[in-house]
């Protein structure tokens, strides 16, 4: 179990510090409201709308939960010349991230979620959104972007969602940065041999078994993983069973999750690395660093919705497992 009296002193170490957040921006709107009746039109129901509400979604979430937790971030990535992007980058700006690495691409849509919900019950989700890859201009400028905003940080995260915008060379520039700045990353199955190199990588039991081909544990997958994509450490979250580490082929640990009561999971992955990039920047260890992440996630879990954590909330949690 983490000590309260620990955590709060890397927390004190990892405030202020400047991280890079590379990758997928969302947008997620909730349309709530009330069933009334069934469509004459069609067997769905007719939902009375009450109100609209707009968060961040993908990497935008990661930046979110970084600033929650006390840090300075910088964002990058690519939206749409739409309302939406407009929305996104608000969001953003108003939460305290520096916005100047986001690129506007006139041929493609900001990637929004719409989740639909009726008596608390989520009815529908309706997504727009581009899986095409940047063009070649758009591409190379946000190589140029974000390695120079890169320079300039304690930290790199890329938070992938296989939305188009993490390429080969986007992650070719970054790993320039390697030994100067911190590199890690969420990445999806498609795209994570692009990822050989970083320093941390951090998926979920689903994406590990997805990434190696005929694996039949998330141990194995690990295992490989860890030794073919020569990384310090890669961690593999397992939902309620915790989190297992792994690093040049070999497990390191597995840890419990805190037992909490929970409500959502949407956007854990994004606490979870970004605590975990904190805690590596405040001087943790590997697995002190994911006991840090493991805490941020379980706080999270027990919000409704797309949420972020502070480190108050942290400690109270923590406080009250011990």
């Amino acid at each position: 179990m983490l000590e309260p009296q620990q955590l709060q002193q890397w927390a004190n170490k990892w405030q202020g510090k400047r991280v890079l957040v590379v990758g997928d921006l969302m947008l997620d709107e909730y349309i709530v409201g009330v069933a009334e009746r069934i469509s004459p039109e069609a067997p769905v129901p007719v939902i009375l709308c009450e109100r609209r509400t707009y968060g961040a979604g993908g990497a935008a979430n990661t930046a979110l939960n970084l600033i929650s937790l006390g840090a300075k971030v910088v964002v990058c990535g690519v939206v749409g010349d739409d309302w939406a992007g407009e929305k996104l980058r608000q969001i953003l700006s108003e939460s305290g991230a520096d916005i100047t690495g986001i690129l506007i691409d006139p041929n493609r849509p900001t990637t929004l979620k719409t989740r639909i919900v009726a008596q608390t019950q989520q009815v529908a989700r309706v997504d727009v959104e581009s899986r095409a890859s940047l063009n070649g201009s758009m591409e190379t400028s946000l190589r140029g972007v974000s390695r120079e905003l890169g320079r300039e940080c304690h930290a790199v995260i890329v938070s992938d969602y296989a939305k188009g915008v993490t390429s080969q060379g986007l992650l070719s520039g970054l790993r320039e940065l390697k030994g100067q700045t911190l590199l890690t990353a969420g990445p999806k199955p498609k795209n994570i041999h692009h990822f050989a190199g970083f320093d941390y990588l951090s998926l979920n039991r689903s994406e590990a078994m997805a990434s190696v081909n005929g694996a039949v544990s998330f141990f194995e997958a690990g295992k490989q993983l860890s030794l073919q994509l020569e990384v310090q450490g890669l961690v593999i979250t397992l939902g309620g069973d915790g989190c297992a580490l792994f690093s040049g082929g070999e497990q390191l640990a597995q840890l419990p999750a805190l037992r909490v009561q929970v409500y959502d999971v949407a956007g854990a992955g994004d606490t979870f690395l970004a605590a975990l990039t904190l805690g590596l920047v405040a001087g943790c260890d590997f697995v002190d660093a994911a006991k840090v992440a493991t805490v941020a996630a379980a706080a999270v879990v027990r919000k409704v919705g797309v949420a972020t954590t502070t480190v108050d909330e942290m400690l109270h949690l923590l406080k009250g497992a011990i």
